[in-house]
């Protein structure tokens, strides 16, 4: 029998971040994972993030999309960003190129919501991300959910913090572009 609950194209950057959204969505969506990150680097990085990821998916019983890792896309789009730190200029564009890129395979997939991993991370600002996630759901005539309508960020965080280490899910030291990697 068919699910009756919507779906939702959750674009996951790490199992890590994955792990207790999930276990939230499930409850209300049929949820399918997107793995679209051309920001990470290396090459040996991204495999690691995408073997998590699967196993996050494995877990859950739910699909599993991966998009084409193509880094130079990446590099051309944050042309000049280079030397901005962690959490300036390059950033907001990134998160665009990804929300972007699940948008469109949730139009693509007949898939009326999205959302992304990224809002959970203490690292990352929630409200550029939830901006860029409503523009671009305007423009595909979808529907962002913002990870704020889950829950405290701080909670959400601790508690996929706990099922990670669980599961045992590989932990990265950066965020994953190579120039995240520089001590700011």
């Amino acid at each position: 029998m068919a699910s009756q609950k919507p779906k939702i194209l959750l674009h996951v950057c790490c199992a890590v971040c994955g792990a207790y959204l999930i276990e939230l969505l499930k409850e209300k969506y049929e949820v399918i994972l997107y793995f679209y990150n051309p920001n990470i680097h290396p090459k040996e990085e991204y495999e690691k993030r995408k073997e998590s990821a699967k196993k996050l998916a494995e877990i859950y019983n739910i699909d599993f999309i991966e998009e084409k890792y193509i880094p130079e896309k990446w590099f051309e789009i944050i042309k000049g960003l280079e030397n901005e730190l962690e959490g300036g200029k390059r950033c907001p564009i990134c998160f665009e190129m990804r929300l972007r890129e699940t948008a469109i395979s949730a139009e693509n997939n007949n898939i009326p919501y999205f959302t992304t991993t990224l809002s959970i991370s203490p690292y990352k600002d929630e409200k550029i991300i939830n901006e860029t996630g409503e523009k671009i759901a305007k423009e595909y005539d979808l529907n962002f959910l913002e990870i704020g309508e889950l829950g405290n960020k701080q909670d959400l965080w601790q508690k996929t913090k706990e099922l990670a280490k669980k599961h045992n899910f590989y932990h990265q030291k950066y965020c994953g572009c190579i120039f995240s990697q520089k001590v700011n």
